[in-house]
């Protein structure tokens, strides 16, 4: 009789189980998009040659650099698992720069390059994924990144003072030139025209 019970309620037990359904994660079908810069990107500005000489030695501002790049190539699930390499390269950026490249414009810059990658990660790794606020977001974190650079070449151009003093040295070694060569010529002599 207790067998018969026994079986009687493990059959009721099964019976009354409701099947569970398995949760499927909202982010699956963002993971494989890519972050598409939107209209308002910025054109990407070319450090000048004085500036790549100044910040040869800055290997967080290449990596960095290597990591906007791909920015819009790369899936939203490798920007969430990479999340953390992504934050530590942009919080590096700030903390462990050269004073001697560091000024308050800079340091400005760099501060918002660090926030707007921090929201850019936020934003794709919510559980509902808004595709538009990732894009605006890596937008907005490519165009501070381009205003860093700028920010870089401004601090390392030549001021006016400068490049003017420059063309004087230069026009006075020309004008020194043609007067050695115009002196030259004296003393060796001058052709005259034949008379006929």
């Amino acid at each position: 009789m207790r067998i018969l019970l026994f079986l009687l309620t493990s059959l009721m037990l099964f019976a009354c189980k409701e099947e569970q359904k398995q949760l499927q994660d909202p982010r699956d079908l963002t993971d494989t998009l890519q972050i598409s810069f939107l209209d308002f990107k910025k054109p990407e500005i070319i450090l000048t040659p004085p500036t790549r000489d100044a910040i040869a030695g800055w290997d967080e501002l290449s990596d960095l650099t290597a990591n906007i790049r791909s920015l819009d190539t790369v899936r939203l699930q490798y920007l969430r698992l990479n999340s953390k390499k992504y934050l530590d390269n942009a919080a590096a950026l700030v903390t462990k720069s050269p004073d001697s490249l560091i000024n308050n414009a800079i340091r400005a810059r760099l501060l918002v390059v660090y926030s707007k990658m921090n929201t850019t990660i936020q934003e794709a790794s919510k559980i509902r994924v808004d595709t538009l606020a990732v894009s605006q977001e890596g937008t907005e974190l490519y165009n501070a990144f381009q205003n860093l650079k700028l920010q870089l070449n401004l601090k390392y151009q030549k001021s006016i003072e400068e490049i003017l003093e420059e063309y004087d040295i230069e026009a006075d070694s020309l004008s020194t030139a043609r007067d050695t060569l115009i002196s030259g010529r004296a003393q060796r002599g001058t052709l005259n025209p034949i008379e006929n």
